[in-house]
């Protein structure tokens, strides 16, 4: 392998490695459902569950 070849290869991993870290935070931060999200998921299973005992 040539030397000047390495920059590449640090260049094309080091993007990959800060495309990923990218997504995966993207991912962690809108996982998160806000209260009224949690709120409105709850009520409809309630809804749902009581519906399905008549």
């Amino acid at each position: 392998m040539e030397l000047s070849a390495s920059p590449w290869l640090f260049a094309i991993l080091g993007g990959a490695v800060l495309l990923g870290i990218a997504i995966a935070y993207g991912a962690v931060r809108s996982s998160h459902a806000s209260r009224r999200q949690r709120d409105a998921a709850e009520k409809g299973a309630r809804r749902m569950y009581h519906k399905d005992e008549r």
